[in-house]
């Protein structure tokens, strides 16, 4: 089972705040807002009541989806942005790493 975490918050603070609450419980990123936290259902349910105290108080648009694999299996990814090694791969010759 699947949790993703997704917030459009006007305040970098709770930006941030939230991004590190749901990465500290084992939530990853896949988008600028968007989190995704893999686990039995259990555990996705002890994350959504957890996010939903955390979260209780910030002004903001937050939403916990539980999602089956098989639904983001099926996602349908229009554009992608590189991957950061991609990216640092494609600077080498401009950048000096030390």
């Amino acid at each position: 089972m699947l949790v993703m975490l997704a917030y459009d918050v006007p305040e970098q603070r709770h930006q941030t705040f939230l991004r590190k609450e749901f990465e500290r419980v084992g939530g990853t990123r896949v988008q600028y807002s968007i989190y995704l936290f893999k686990g039995e259902p259990h555990e996705c349910e002890r994350i959504i009541r957890h996010m939903r105290i955390v979260a209780k108080d910030i002004p903001g648009d937050i939403r916990l989806f539980p999602l089956d694999e098989a639904t983001w299996d099926a996602q349908i990814v229009v554009t992608e942005r590189p991957a950061a090694a991609e990216r640092l791969q494609a600077l080498a010759e401009f950048v000096a790493v030390w």
